[in-house]
């Protein structure tokens, strides 16, 4: 084979095509699109054989500069979407009573079961767990599932006597005083809807909104909390939801470079935000909506890049025990199709025609009746 009849020229990419009837809400484009434009440039990875078409073997002395070994392996084909590294959505704490602040936690501190918050009129707000918000005062006599829950906090913090089930009794009423003496309450053995704060988790403090000696109201905004685990939050076309399941693998790629892996922990539909930023009115319809996506990731990373946008990188298609080959080894043949530059043990060299498959991380899954795991090819670059 004569090597000067090589022009590294820009051959289209067959195989796997991005879809490309309408654009996706935050999407970067896809690898192997990328590796598409890669191809398509001038003095780009393919290059072209000119020949007749026929594979007898070349002489020795074509046998090419650089060389890469066809290998059996797993081949990914991913896509990017933009993300924001945070703690989780806030959580806005708001005054229940009227009064003056009188103690008021920290930003940034990490509360959890059983710390104060803050104070009105030297009255604690404790935080709790539940999902249930404080929506009434709780005294003996009451009952329900905000019952319950409360037990299970006064349980969880070592108070006890009482049966815990849905029914506040004076058992229950019992180890409420026992409480409040303990945080420095007044100990009425009811739990006023002022005096309890009730979230999922351990939160972190994100932002105060008052003062200690500010005057605040029923409604007033006192401090916004937000979870303690870094997240990723990001927005996706609601078309994309199916790439999207809880468990989900991903890589997280920060500012500088780093890649930390992640998992999809939580989605949401809401409605997309209107070009005025705000949702729709009466209901979104399926094409109104958005997929809300929170990603944990599996190690923590400097708090410097709170608020810093990163690029969530999802597999879309999967390939196992295929053969893989660099996509700079691929020959755009001159009566279509593409080939590779098989090297013989010999040094000879020939051209073998191969049908491409799934383009990822620089490679490509090949297949031809020539081409085993081992085979060695010839590669641009010389």
């Amino acid at each position: 084979m004569n090597t000067a009849e090589h022009a590294r020229t820009a051959p289209p990419v067959t195989g796997v095509e991005p879809e490309m009837d309408r654009p996706r809400r935050r999407r970067r484009g896809p690898v192997w699109a990328a590796f598409g434009a890669v191809l398509l440039a001038t003095g780009a990875g393919a290059w072209l054989w000119a020949g007749d078409g026929s594979t007898e073997a070349a002489p020795a002395a074509a046998t090419p500069v650089a060389t890469a070994v066809v290998e059996r392996g797993t081949i990914s084909a991913t896509e990017s979407w933009d993300g924001t590294l945070e703690y989780g959505a806030p959580y806005t704490v708001t005054g229940s009573v009227e009064g003056i602040i009188t103690r008021l936690v920290g930003q940034g501190e990490t509360v959890k079961r059983g710390d104060e918050l803050f104070r009105v009129n030297e009255q604690p707000v404790t935080l709790l767990y539940g999902v249930v918000p404080m929506y009434r005062d709780l005294r003996p006599g009451d009952s329900g599932v905000d019952v319950k829950q409360l037990e299970k906090n006064l349980s969880a913090l070592g108070y006890d006597g009482f049966t815990m089930d849905d029914q506040y009794t004076s058992t229950t009423a019992e180890a409420v005083r026992a409480w409040q003496e303990d945080i420095a309450a007044a100990q009425t053995g009811t739990v006023a809807r002022g005096g309890v704060v009730f979230v999922p988790a351990g939160r972190q403090v994100d932002a105060l909104h008052v003062h200690v000696g500010d005057a605040v109201v029923p409604g007033v905004p006192v401090l916004d909390v937000t979870g303690t685990e870094q997240v990723i939050s990001l927005d996706v076309d609601i078309d994309d939801r199916d790439l999207f399941d809880i468990d989900t693998e991903v890589t997280v790629v920060l500012p500088g470079g780093e890649k930390v892996p992640g998992t999809i922990s939580t989605t949401a539909v809401a409605a997309a935000p209107s070009e005025s930023g705000e949702g729709s009115e009466g209901g979104a319809t399926a094409s109104e909506s958005i997929l809300q996506v929170e990603i944990t990731l599996d190690e923590q990373v400097s708090d410097e890049l709170s608020g810093a946008p990163v690029d969530v990188v999802v597999a879309i298609d999967k390939r196992t025990d295929v053969l893989l080959v660099p996509v700079s080894a691929l020959l755009a043949l001159a009566e279509g199709g593409y080939g590779l530059e098989v090297v013989g043990d010999d040094g000879s060299t020939s051209i073998v025609p191969v049908k491409t498959g799934l383009f990822g991380g620089g490679k490509v899954e090949v297949k031809g009746d020539e081409i085993t795991d081992g085979t060695i090819v010839g590669v641009a670059g010389r």
